[in-house]
């Protein structure tokens, strides 16, 4: 005969102490309970979420408590989840002892079969949840998973269960309250990171710090992220994973120089991928450092995908260099693999050796291949400066009277951005300039139209979307702008200016919370800009105004 396993409703567990810590402990060993249970074939543990919502704008927009209901209540959450009991605790720290009172109850019965109270001693509270643990395995028959110590000590248990409280929080707060997430999310870096200063050999409190590291490209606070996984590596200095993300935010956020430190230790800990080796070589091409980029891409193996960008990248080194012989040994290895791009660079190579035939060659062929719109408007205006030189010299000096001159002289620029696009109507460097005119003279319609051309031929173009962002702003299109606006600004996170017409655009949306974040990462980039400034000021009258309405 087959007896069914026991499945359990855990309630969070309420708490009664000397302060709010209290609560977050009595709730997160509720959570923690569960988790060791997780996969357990013996018995099957379901969270009850108690959730409450504020009443005005002035409350929390949610909260998770704990619960201590009585038998009846407990058996009545136990029914909605189809448990066949539920397990309800009260924690208390009344400042001189501490314990945990248990109760089981059986849902079908809707009354309590065993009680039980965990006495807590000082220093002690990281292994209450081994001995619960074992309590329930008892009360029910069943085997306990064996788990490591989710702590070593007291003090990184208790920061571990407060940085899983704020988590909860964050997640909840996420729809109603952004600066309330982002809030929770700061506070569970912090404890995430004492945990681990109070134990450095706290894997838990490190997964979770990753975790929620990972997930701050989409939370817009990487530059948070960064900070608390430095403390993490000097908690932990040999961990490979909080050096290795610690690099890839750093590259998310513009600073390559420190994600080249982070990268390093991380390959020193453990051989970074051949991907990854490559990303660190371009790391290196962008600070200039073209001996150590080489030594990376020279150890790509050439089974892999990464070897096509790593001989790419090592024929345009020698191009460089003037080697045109090597560049082009390189640059035909990545064209046989289906590189396009390597293509162009070659047509580059044959047009520094005077073979101009074999370049338009090249350049026929890459627009045959249907390769990604950046290939093509490399390959197209690499084409006008072999065909038309003239056309070619005259929008470079287009582009430049377009940002400095005015009067007639914008005229001639004008003039010569459509004699381009009249000899290929898709250089989009020639809309571009057309967008620039049109923004000098103020006709933001036509600015519009303009940089709508340039995406169709050059989408997610950094500038191209800055310009169109700015443009529809002046027509007041807030929702789209700051779309645009946002979109650039994860291009170019390094760029001040175009984190600060973000947070400009969200401040003429009326989301002031958001706008603050941006100009602040702007400032931090730089602070002595004025118009992120002239942005700040005008920020702060719309935040007085606010609070005097409200």
């Amino acid at each position: 005969m087959t007896t069914a396993r026991p499945v359990v409703a855990v309630v969070p567990f309420g708490a009664r102490g000397r302060d709010a810590r209290a609560g977050a402990i009595g709730r997160q060993l509720a959570r923690r309970l569960v988790d060791r249970f997780a996969g357990s074939d013996a018995l099957d543990l379901r969270p009850v979420f108690l959730v409450a919502i504020g009443e005005t704008k002035a409350d929390a927009g949610f909260l998770v408590f704990g619960s201590t209901p009585d038998a009846t209540l407990a058996a009545s959450y136990g029914r909605s989840l189809g448990t066949t009991h539920a397990l309800t605790g009260l924690y208390v720290d009344d400042g001189e002892t501490r314990s945990l009172s248990l109760t089981l109850v059986d849902v079908g019965k809707g009354a309590a079969t065993v009680e039980h109270v965990v006495s807590i001693a000082p220093g002690a509270l990281q292994d209450a949840e081994r001995r619960v643990a074992e309590w329930l395995g008892d009360a029910l028959d069943v085997p306990v998973p064996s788990v490591d110590p989710p702590a070593a000590n007291e003090l990184a248990y208790i920061a571990l269960l407060e940085g899983l409280d704020e988590e909860v929080n964050a997640t909840l707060l996420r729809a109603g309250d952004p600066s309330g997430e982002l809030a929770a999310r700061s506070r569970a870096f912090d404890a995430f990171g004492a945990s681990l200063r109070a134990d450095p050999d706290a894997t838990l409190a490190e997964d979770q710090l990753l975790v929620l590291a990972a997930e701050s490209v989409e939370r817009n606070d990487e530059a948070r992220a960064v900070r608390a996984l430095e403390d993490a590596t000097l908690a932990r200095p040999r961990s490979w994973r909080a050096h290795y993300l610690l690099g890839q935010l750093r590259v998310a956020i513009g600073e390559g120089s420190a994600a080249v430190v982070a990268l390093e230790h991380a390959n020193a800990l453990r051989p970074l991928r051949d991907a990854d080796l490559v990303s660190l070589a371009e790391l290196y091409l962008a600070a200039d450092a073209p001996g150590q980029a080489t030594s990376h891409l020279r150890r790509v193996d050439p089974s892999t995908v990464a070897y096509v960008r790593a001989q790419e990248l090592l024929g345009l080194l020698a191009l460089g260099k003037g080697d045109a012989a090597v560049a082009r040994t390189h640059l035909e290895r990545a064209a046989e693999r289906g590189s396009a791009s390597a293509r162009v660079s070659l047509a580059r190579v044959s047009i520094t050796q005077g073979d101009l035939a074999e370049a338009r060659r090249e350049i026929d062929t890459v627009l045959g291949l249907g390769a990604s719109a950046d290939v093509v408007a490399q390959a197209r205006r690499l084409r006008l400066g072999l065909e038309r030189p003239d056309l070619e010299v005259d929008l470079e000096r287009a582009g430049r009277a377009a940002l400095t001159v005015d009067g007639s002289a914008l005229d001639e620029a004008r003039a010569a951005f459509e004699r381009v696009i009249a000899f290929d109507g898709a250089i989009w460097e020639a809309h571009f300039g057309l967008g620039l005119v049109a923004r000098k003279r103020e006709d933001h319609a036509a600015a519009a139209s303009a940089f709508r051309r340039v995406l169709e031929l050059a989408p997610e173009q950094p500038d191209a979307l800055h310009e169109l962002g700015v443009a529809v702003l002046a027509s007041g299109e807030e929702d789209e702008a700051v779309s645009l606006l946002e979109r650039a600004a994860a291009l170019r996170p390094g760029d001040a200016a175009y984190l600060a017409d973000a947070g400009f655009a969200h401040l003429r949306s009326g989301d002031l919370a958001t706008a603050r974040e941006r100009l602040r990462l702007a400032t931090s980039i730089d602070s002595e800009d004025a118009l992120t400034r002239t942005y700040l000021e005008e920020l702060e009258r719309a935040e007085a105004a606010s609070a005097k309405r409200n």
